[in-house]
């Protein structure tokens, strides 16, 4: 019998959803904060299916073996993934643009809020 597992993206969906849907009721930067975290998220998550380095979350080529109870780190080939290509196309767009239309969202609160 398979084990029950929750994943926390579920559980985060439903938090954003149940903090947007009581908008009128909750303080405005609670909304911006419920639209900005998950549009960070997103774009994050279209950077890396790009194959985008973000400033401060390089990943080493070093390769770590262990000989005789001994630690040997050597230096391999850069691990590159290809360009482009379709799976990451079609994927890193769908994050892209909806992380994008999630900042834009929490911006517009914010401008609103701010300007008024």
């Amino acid at each position: 019998m398979p084990a029950f597992r929750i994943d926390w993206r579920w559980i985060a969906l439903f938090a954003i959803i149940i903090i947007l849907a009581n908008t009128r009721s909750l303080p405005w930067p609670i909304t911006a904060l419920a639209l900005a975290f998950p549009a960070g998220w997103l774009l994050y998550q279209a950077a890396q299916t790009f194959g985008i380095s973000l400033p401060g979350l390089r990943q080493s080529n070093t390769r770590v073996t262990y000989w005789r109870g001994r630690r040997i780190e050597t230096t391999g080939p850069s691990h590159r993934r290809p360009l482009l290509n379709r799976h990451n196309l079609a994927s890193g767009l769908l994050y892209g643009i909806a992380g994008l239309a999630l900042a834009l969202a929490a911006l517009a609160v914010v401008a609103r809020n701010l300007g008024a």
